[in-house]
């Protein structure tokens, strides 16, 4: 149980329902209580006592310590003050008091919007404002704020009350900033329970159902401090919580010269489609971007055709998902066809109490969808010209040891090299049978020969350079000269890595190693020398695959530690030459949870 022993909590309107709930509930739990109730109706009008003594003689009936309060949360000051002066401090404010006065928009009156916001948006501010310089000076202050979801997603009927809600969002949005480096949180609920507000508008079978102990238990855990989360919205009711968040569509940028109000009607359908891809912003600067981004976008020439690509046709493909089962053995094989040692039991042997998926593996399941690639009108290619040129992995949710996966993806942009050729960048997501993103990846794949179609030239490549000093670690190991052969069962089947006669038309004299085989060495280098085998320390890796590799060469991988992680790169020890560069790893320095 959690224990509140020492500290103080406010609870506005906690003559009844959910705020009576919650001042039992901490109470309960050592927490000293301030019960605030102007005792008035549930439209506000009049005032008592009676509801607050009530349930300050419940609560001292059941050893806990509490007072009454039966100022307006108005006074925010005054119920601060009792707070203060009775226990000597303040904790908690739980922002609870309200009253309701549903009226259509058409026939309310200035009396109906003023008084909500007077008792909702204005009453907790009153009350949180009189807190705020207890919280700071202490460095530490739980805040919760109570929303609805007629706030969240508006209700006939409620315009006043649906507003304050909304606005209460807003405020404590900001609040969680201003007040974090303090150690002040703030988290905002929209509960659904039984009470004199929701009486009238609830089914009274469902009435009945919607008991106020579901609801307390969020907030109990909410204003403790072993919660350290701040800025969350939400819902409970019944026995079911959830987060909510933000989301918007990936959105269009139109060109300096192109955004007319007919343009934003032909592609207002693409506008308002999250399907395929948005956005969860956590902050105003981070929804900013995408406006900076349009500010900073250049007048793009009209996109050519050439017998290869059409442009037009292919952005923003959406390739069919796929599903991807595998077992323990599918894992073990990945392992070995990275050159794993049987001594690394915990990747290679089943029954080891450490049994965990090398973090590498998280290209794998993906790796179905780029068989579509061959498919995509506008593109046209020979597949023996394909090489991989970038791969970003991050790894979202431990890799369970087995199951099914569904890996979706679509083509992110194309960029044009000229006569090199051309740049697909292809982006797809692998998730668990809960719909739970397990990892996510990026791949940049380099097409010889089918540029020069006028397209963009795309950005420069990511600068990770090593440090300017000795490596801190340095691993290297001599690849069997089977290692494609072994690798290719994992999925990646391209006769180039096996045949000589493929391997010769993509202009080699001899089968080359899979790049990704090469990366999943560089992701065990760092594994061992920097995570002490512990995947769960594995956040993301980002490479670039600058040369081809033989079979029965020597990887070395060289690696420096570095804020947040390890910067690597990847050489052939025999030819002298790096095969990847420009590589990075992100930890966990702590490990992921299991979510």
């Amino acid at each position: 149980m959690l224990d509140f022993t020492g500290r103080v909590a406010i609870v506005t309107g906690a003559g009844g329902g959910l705020g009576r709930a919650y001042a039992l509930g901490l109470a309960a739990l050592g927490c000293k209580v301030v019960v605030n109730d102007l005792g008035g109706s549930q439209k506000g009008d009049g005032s008592s006592s009676k509801v607050a003594d009530t349930v300050v003689e419940e609560i001292k009936k059941n050893g806990g310590k509490a007072v009454a309060n039966y100022d307006s949360v108005v006074d925010g000051e005054n119920i601060v003050e009792t707070a203060v002066k009775t226990f000597g401090r303040v904790d908690i404010v739980i922002n609870n008091a309200g009253i309701l006065r549903d009226v259509s928009f058409h026939k309310m009156t200035d009396k109906d919007w003023n008084l909500l916001n007077l008792v909702h948006l204005t009453g907790s501010y009153k009350v949180t404002k009189a807190a705020w310089p207890y919280f700071r000076s202490q460095k530490y202050g739980r805040v919760i704020f109570v929303s609805s979801a007629a706030g969240l997603y508006g209700n006939f009927g409620q315009a006043h009350y649906s507003t304050v809600k909304m606005g209460i969002v807003g405020f404590c949005n900001t609040l969680s900033l201003e007040g974090k480096k303090y150690n002040i949180l703030c988290n905002t609920i929209a509960p659904v329970a039984a009470s004199r507000m929701t009486k009238s508008v609830t089914p009274p079978a469902l009435f009945a159902q919607l008991k106020t102990k579901f609801v307390t238990p969020v907030v109990e855990y909410l204003a403790h401090e072993s919660n350290k989360s701040t800025g969350g919205i939400y819902e409970v009711g019944g026995s079911w919580v959830a987060q909510v968040r933000l989301e918007r569509s990936k959105g269009v940028i139109f060109g300096p010269s192109e955004m007319t109000s007919e343009a934003v009607g032909k592609r207002f359908a693409e506008i308002r489609d999250f399907k395929t891809g948005s956005s969860h912003p956590k902050a105003i600067n981070e929804s900013m971007m995408a406006v900076i981004k349009s500010l900073n976008q250049k007048a793009k020439p009209k996109k050519k055709k050439n017998a290869s690509v059409d442009y037009d046709k292919a952005i923003g493909h959406v390739f069919k998902s796929s599903k991807f089962t595998y077992t323990k053995k599918d894992l073990i094989l990945y392992a070995l066809g990275i050159g794993a040692h049987r001594q690394e039991r915990q990747f290679v042997y089943e029954l080891d109490s450490n049994f965990q998926a090398i973090p590498s593996y998280g290209v794998i399941p993906g790796f179905q969808v780029m068989s579509g690639l061959m498919g995509v009108p506008g593109l046209k290619f020979n597949p023996m010209m394909l090489l991989h040129g970038e791969q970003k992995l991050e790894i979202v949710k431990t890799i369970p040891t087995s199951g099914t996966l569904t890996s979706s993806g679509k083509i992110k942009e194309i960029y044009d090299k000229g006569k090199k050729g051309a740049v697909i960048i292809l982006e797809t997501e692998s998730c668990d049978t809960k719909g739970d993103v397990i990892f996510k990846n990026e791949l940049s794949l380099f097409i010889r020969g089918i540029g020069g179609f006028g397209g963009d030239k795309g950005p420069a490549p990511p600068n990770f350079s090593p440090p300017k000093r000795a490596p801190d670690a340095v691993f290297e190991q001599k690849i069997s000269p089977d290692q494609a052969a072994l690798y290719r069962l994992s999925g990646d089947m391209n006769p180039l890595h096996i045949d000589p006669r493929m391997a010769k038309i993509g202009g080699f004299n001899q089968p080359i190693l899979h790049g990704l085989c090469s990366f999943g060495y560089s992701v065990r280098a760092v594994l061992k020398h920097f995570c002490n085998n512990n995947g769960s320390k594995f956040k993301s890796v980002q490479v670039r695959f600058s040369k081809h590799v033989f079979p029965g060469e020597t990887l070395a991988i060289e690696m420096w530690k570095v804020p947040g992680g390890v910067i690597f790169r990847t050489l052939v020890r025999e030819r002298n030459v790096i095969c990847l560069k420009n590589c990075k790893v992100e930890l966990h320095e702590k490990g992921r949870s299991a979510l």
